[in-house]
Formats: C-alpha cells, sequence, structure tokens
C-alpha cells in the first residue's frame, strides 16, 4: 500500500516537474519574444528621440545604463538624507528590462526614463494542450526590488519618477488578482489597462491615445514615487497566449510621452539652478 501511495506521489511529481518545464520553456520564449520587441521600440524610435530632444533642449549627450548597483544608488540616495554607501555593495544591481536613460548637462547625469517588460501567464497554453488551470505566478512582485532602487534613483528634488512598467500576459486579466497585486504594490494608484477581447474588436492605438495618454503622469503624488504600469492583458480561456503583447510602436508610443514629461521638468529644473 505504501509502495502504491509512493509510486502515485512520484509520478504526479514528474508529471507536474514535466509540465512545469513546458510551461517555463514557453515564458521563456515569450520573454525573448518581448525582450526583442522592447530593444527595437528603444534603438528604432525610443533613444533617438531622447537623443534629439537632449540635443534640442540643452546640446546634451544621452546614454543609457543596462544596470546601477546599489553601491551606486547609495551614494547618490546620500545626497538626500540616506545611508552611507557601503563599498561591498557594488555587486548588487538593478538591471531593468529596458534599461535607465541619462541626459549628460554640463558633465552631470541626470536620469529622465526607466523601462520595466514583465509578461507572465501559461494557463492560455495549458488551455490549448488541454491541461487544467494553474494558480498564477508571482513573477511582477519580484520587480519590487528594481521599483525600490529606483526610488533612491530619482530622490532629488526634481519631483518625478518616470517609472514605465509594461506588463502583458493572461495572469494580468481582471479576472486574476495579480493586476490589483501591483496596485498594492503602487500605493493604489490604477494601471493603465487594455484588456484584449475575441467578443469585441479593441483598437488599441486609439485606446493609448484617448484613454493612456492623457492620463500619464510622473509627478511624485502623495509625497509618494508612482510607478506608471502600462497592462495590457486577455483572459486565459479566450485568446491565445501572445496575444496580449505590447508591439514597438505602443511602448514607444508612451514612453515618449513620458519623456517629454521628464524633460519639461528637467528644463525647469536646470533654468532654477
Amino acid at each position: 500500500m505504501e509502495d502504491e501511495l509512493a509510486n502515485k506521489l512520484s509520478t504526479g511529481l514528474s508529471i507536474r516537474q514535466k509540465q512545469y518545464k513546458i510551461d517555463g520553456n514557453n515564458l521563456n520564449d515569450n520573454s525573448k519574444k518581448s525582450e526583442k520587441v522592447l530593444n527595437l521600440a528603444i534603438e528604432e524610435i525610443i533613444l533617438p528621440y531622447c537623443k534629439k530632444k537632449a540635443k534640442e533642449l540643452f546640446n546634451a549627450d544621452v546614454k543609457i545604463k543596462k544596470s546601477i548597483s546599489l553601491y551606486e544608488l547609495q551614494v547618490l540616495f546620500q545626497k538626500n538624507g540616506g545611508p552611507e554607501p557601503n563599498i561591498h555593495n557594488k555587486k548588487v544591481c538593478m538591471k531593468p528590462d529596458g534599461g535607465i536613460f541619462f541626459v549628460i548637462i554640463n558633465g552631470k547625469e541626470y536620469p529622465v526614463l526607466v523601462i520595466e517588460d514583465k509578461i507572465q501567464g501559461t494557463n492560455d497554453i495549458r488551455k490549448k494542450n488541454g491541461n487544467t488551470k494553474q494558480s498564477t505566478g508571482n513573477a511582477i512582485e519580484r520587480g519590487g526590488k528594481n521599483i525600490r532602487g529606483a526610488e533612491m534613483l530619482f530622490s532629488s528634488d526634481l519631483n518625478i519618477f518616470p517609472y514605465a512598467l509594461f506588463a502583458s500576459g493572461c495572469d494580468f486579466h481582471s479576472s486574476e488578482t495579480i493586476s490589483k497585486r501591483i496596485e498594492m504594490m503602487n500605493y493604489g494608484f490604477p494601471n493603465h489597462t487594455i484588456e484584449l477581447t475575441s467578443n469585441v474588436e479593441i483598437n488599441v492605438k486609439k485606446e493609448i491615445e484617448e484613454n493612456i495618454l492623457p492620463k500619464i503622469n510622473i509627478n511624485n503624488r502623495c509625497q509618494k514615487q508612482i510607478v506608471s504600469v502600462f497592462v495590457k492583458t486577455h483572459k486565459w480561456d479566450d485568446l491565445e497566449n501572445g496575444s496580449s503583447r505590447w508591439k514597438k510602436d505602443e511602448i514607444a508610443t508612451i514612453c515618449c510621452t513620458m519623456l517629454d514629461q521628464a524633460f519639461d521638468k528637467l528644463k525647469k529644473y536646470i533654468s532654477n539652478e
């Protein structure tokens, strides 16, 4: 009897492990595709736009840092009341998916944009494969480290937080709780959300222009640094995996609007220095 139970448990574990690998591979494939789209948006549109504005407004250069260490963040944060930097923290870094954009004016670096891209959800894959729905993941919650790091980065009296978090996939649908967990992490401020459905054709470009861009606000609010969260999602049993992945032009349109706001604040800040 005990041997039979052990065999059943072992078989069940083996099946779950195999399925986890299948789902994991699909999730990795999704992440690679999403990362490729993000990189194209940056290289072809966002970075050239940022460089053009920096040149026109300040005759300045732009650079992107792929990572920044905890030590570097502590050095910046100390100027605004943070703890003494620990040199041993040079090996601990935050690495946002789209990097950190800096404008260099008279040798001083000013951060103007951070881009994060998270895709989460494999239940649509499981449905297609004839498997049952499983619990949603928690990958998005692990992004809190980067958000806290960015808070140190933007601790100056510029009072802006141009942190763009793009989330996509079936886990973020309103029928799940993940998107609300993001709001909990973001002091209750609502996400900018587009939900795709097989029943209604949605003009995403129009939705962004009319319902998202006018609501973007990179200023600190309630004395808090608020992440700009952009969710594009679908229900796990309605559309196929990848249906709600963000597209190049969509990402670029949103990020360029955030850069406009950051440059406006930076221009006023520089003129008052």
